[in-house]
This record gives structure tokens, sequence and C-alpha cells, in this order.
């Protein structure tokens, strides 16, 4: 009898590790069970150390800050401590060695050991319990090292507002998954989110309001410089890099509203004559370029180690029409010789690089800009429209960085489930299982794949008023995703997933995350009715 319940328990603790996400890329069992006791000690990195063991700790860990003489039961280790010729992890990776002594993370990066990290933690919650008693963790050996560098997503903050404690949750959860790149919507015609010093009309008007909102006496909601700093320092600790978009020179009638003087002209949506009249910047008048370079370089300060600025680019035709009317435009195309405005914008995109180069930046932009003459070397490309793959392969052939970002299937704003009714339906939804199975269904070759740096999903809130709902359109998703950017096309199986996703819900909704959970087919989230949220609005 003994031996059935021995049997039955060292089944329950492999079992274990069938539950990591996103699946590691290599991994082997060892012999023995690791038992992990309360109040041992754990040798975790000295510039973490905090949310080292918080997170470890959350978890089940019961674990305390090693002394330096004492033996610890977690460590935190270079390369160099590896067993001689023992496989090495590519960039971003680590290797978890755990034996029934010890478990060792094996990293040559701050990202490198916060990954390692993760993986150790969700085999700490799945460990089973005893009262009192120690965890039991399977002996196993992982070498993991991400198919992409670039695990992204996007929250669009103009349309409507998510604020600090939001952005954090995002943050924490994004770091469990290994999601590397906030990628973050600051600016667009809805809304200006972000503070600029210069100017500080750009959030205290151009912030007013959302997308649903549109009163004149709508709050100003809007990051402070120090919120910004306070965030990008939080994101830093858990290995995720926010990058920064600022548009231009569409998507501009919030700073135009704040600074009319910008105005280069917009067109009015059917139906509602607010929206966007103003939808450009003046493309060639020098005090507005003047204006942008100096809200660049607030930006830049802000985000030093984004390595990119995000500038927009995209759908400028919408609101170009007034530009021939601007003498500034006639006399930069006569000078330049621009025979047409899409030379106009070339002109300025050129002229933005330019600037944002010598800020130290490399230049992001929709895809639209891959046919704007910016220069390979110095220029990433977010990949967006699905129906148009020649798009993505002329930039690939160009030379481009690419990230994938489609509105199918990483568009999270598409319905996610047949029977939901809230949300876009271009020519189909985003199922989990297509995200999952992404890129596949674009056919790289593994030449193009070399130019892909990663993927991205995005999240745009126009249909998103309440925090409730852009947490179910986002989750589980975005999990879905995490998989898809880490884990080797081979090692993937969307019905292994679906048994690994399932705890991963539970996590999710206890940390306050309101994720849609499609085994049990909860009830659509949506915002009928709902007023917008303003948290965190600056004093």
């Amino acid at each position: 009898m003994n031996r059935w319940l021995a049997f039955w328990t060292w089944l329950g603790i492999c079992g274990a590790w069938a539950q990591v996400v996103p699946l590691p890329s290599e991994e082997r069992a060892l012999e023995g069970v690791l038992e992990l006791r309360p109040g041992s000690f754990a040798a975790v990195p000295v510039d973490g150390g905090p949310f080292f063991l918080e997170t470890l700790n959350r978890a089940g860990a019961g674990v305390k800050m090693a002394p330096a003489d004492a033996g610890a039961v977690i460590q935190f280790l270079s390369l160099d401590s590896l067993p001689p010729g023992h496989a090495v992890p590519g960039e971003g990776g680590y290797v978890l060695r755990i034996t029934p002594e010890v478990a060792n993370v094996h990293a040559a990066t701050p990202e490198g050991r916060v990954h390692g990290l993760m993986t150790l933690v969700q085999l700490i919650e799945a460990a089973p319990k005893t009262d009192g008693g120690p965890l039991k963790i399977a002996c196993r050996e992982i070498v993991d090292t991400p198919r992409f560098g670039w695990r992204g997503f996007m929250l669009d903050e103009s349309r409507h507002f998510t604020g600090v404690d939001g952005v954090k949750r995002l943050i924490d959860a994004m770091a469990r998954y290994k999601l590397n790149r906030l990628h973050w919507h600051l600016t667009d015609s809805a809304g200006w989110r972000i503070e600029i010093l210069k100017y500080p009309k750009l959030a205290k008007v151009g912030g007013r309001g959302t997308e649903t909102d549109r009163r004149a006496e709508a709050p100003a909601a809007y990051y402070t410089q120090k919120q910004i700093r306070e965030i990008v320092a939080y994101a830093k600790e858990r290995a995720v890099v926010v990058v920064p978009e600022i548009d231009m020179p569409g998507h501009a009638d919030a700073a135009v509203a704040a600074y009319p003087e910008h105005d280069g002209g917009g067109y009015e949506q059917k139906g509602d004559p607010r929206k966007w009249p103003r939808f450009t910047f003046n493309p060639a008048r020098e005090e507005t370029l003047k204006f942008l370079d100096d809200i660049l370089a607030e930006v830049a300060d802000l985000f030093p180690e984004a390595g990119v600025i995000h500038f927009g680019g995209d759908e400028v035709h919408f609101g170009w029409k007034k530009w021939p009317q601007l003498p500034e435009v006639k006399a930069l195309m006569e000078r330049e010789k621009l025979k047409d405005l899409a030379g106009v914008e070339a002109w300025f995109n050129r002229r933005m690089a330019g600037t944002i180069d010598r800020l130290g930046f490399k230049t992001g932009g929709w895809d639209e800009i891959a046919a704007r003459g910016l220069a390979t070397d110095k220029t990433l490309i977010w990949w967006w429209h699905h129906d148009k793959p020649q798009v993505l392969k002329e930039a690939l052939a160009a030379g481009y960085p690419v990230i994938l970002t489609p509105r199918r299937p990483c568009y999270f704003d598409f319905l996610q489930d047949p029977g939901h009714k809230v949300g876009r339906v271009w020519g189909g939804i985003n199922p989990l299982a297509d995200v999952y199975q992404f890129p596949a269904s674009l056919g790289l070759t593994a030449e193009q794949e070399k130019g892909v740096l990663g993927l991205q999903a995005c999240l745009w809130t126009e249909t998103t008023v309440t925090q409730a709902r852009r947490d179910f359109m986002t989750w589980p998703r975005l999990v879905a995703l995490a998989e898809a950017a880490w884990t080797p096309a081979a090692r993937k199986d969307f019905a292994d997933f679906e048994q690994r996703l399932r705890p991963q819900i539970a996590w999710l909704k206890q940390r306050g995350i309101a994720s849609w959970d499609p085994f049990e087919k909860t009830l659509e989230v949506t915002d009928a009715g709902a007023a917008p949220e303003y948290p965190d609005l600056p004093e």
C-alpha cells in the first residue's frame, strides 16, 4: 500500500513539470526529488533581491535571504558555474538544474535570471502541498532559450486610460510568461497621456477625456514623468523593456487641441464631426518640427533603455487633404522637388527619424513606413496589415527588422470566441488556437524568419472602457502569444498547452485579472452602460 502511495505521489510531483508556461525549449528528467522546507535560504541576485524573494515566497517557497556564510537551497549563478562542456543557453535564456540538494538558476544576464526565476516559481506553485512539510519538486534540468528576442504586448492608453496600478499588474503578468516588451501607445487622437514639461498643455488639455468621454470638462488623464520613471524601473526589475509610442504626423488631434498652431488638417468621421478634424501635424512648419524635436528629447530621457522610439507613421493619408493648402508644404514640395503628398510624408519621416537617431535610438513605426525610404539599419517595422502579406515580404527583403503584429491573429480587440458579441470581426475572429499557432500560418521561409525580431499582440481600446473588459480581451490570449514567441515550433502542441493553461487562468484570477475562461465558457465581459474610468489621476 505504501509503495503504491509513493508511486502516485511521485507521479504528482513529476506532473508539476507539465504546468510550466511557456514550455521550455529543452528539458530532461533527473533522479530524485528536491525537498524545499520552510525557512530555507535562497541566494538571490544582489540587484534584485527583494523582488526575487517576494516572488518566490508568493509562490509558497517560504525562503529567506541567505547570509554570506550559509548554504542555500535556491541559488542564482553565472554560466561560468555550469559543469565543463555543459550546454549554454542563447540570449535571454537560462539553465535550471534541480537536484536533491539544490535548485540552481544559471544565466548570463539579468533578463535570463528573471526568466529562470519565473520557471522555478511555477514549479513551486505546482508542487504537492503538505501541512507544514516540505514542498517536493521533481529533479530536472532545463536549458531554455527564447525562439524570438522580441515578445511583446501593446497597450493603447490614448482611447481609454489604465493608470499606474493597472500597468504594474500587467507588467507582473507579462514577466511571469517571459514577455519582454511593453509597447506603450501613449498618444493618439483621443488623448495625450504623457507629461511633457516644456509643453504642459499636451497632457492637461490633450489628456482630457477618452474615446467615449468627449466632454470639454472631462478630467485630464495622463502619466506624470515621475510615474513614468517609476513604471519603467518597475518593468526593468522584471525584465520588461517599455517602448514608448508618440504618434506623428497622423493621429495628432489631442496634441493639436492643446497647441493648434501645429495643425495640419484632418477629416471628419462619418456621424461624428469631432473625429478627427485635426488628424495631422503640419509636416513642413519649422516650429512644428522643433516642437516635435523637443517632445522626443523628453521622451528619450524618460525611456533611456527602450532602444527604439515608435513614432507611428500610419494612416497619414486619412488626414493629409489639407496639406496642399499649407504654405509651408507648398514651399517644401518646391524646394525638395517632391511630386506628391506621399513624398511629403516620406520627407517628414526621414526628418524625424534623424532626430530619433541623434538621441541614440532606433526609429520604430507601423508598416506604412517601410515604403518611406528610412535606413534599414536604424529602423524597426511593425507589420500589422494581415491582409497585405506582400508588405511583410517586401520589408523583409529590403532588410528591415520586423515585429509581427498582424490584426489577425494578434489584435486583441477582435472577438476571441464565436459566442461573443462585442469586438471587431474583420473577415474572422482571433481565437486562442490561432494566436497559439502563429506565426506558422504565414509560411515564412527560414531565411525570412531570420529578419523577424519577434511577435507582439496589440490591445486597441476603443471597445474596452473598463479594466475588467481590457483584462477579458487580453487574457488568456496573451499567455498563448507568450508561448508562441518563446517555445520552439517543433515543441508546440495546442492540446498540451490547453492542459497547462488551466492553472494559469486560476493564477490570473487570484491576481485580480479578469481573464476569460475558455474551459468554463465564462460570460462575456462588456462595457454596456459603463462610465470611463480615470484611475491614478495627477493631482
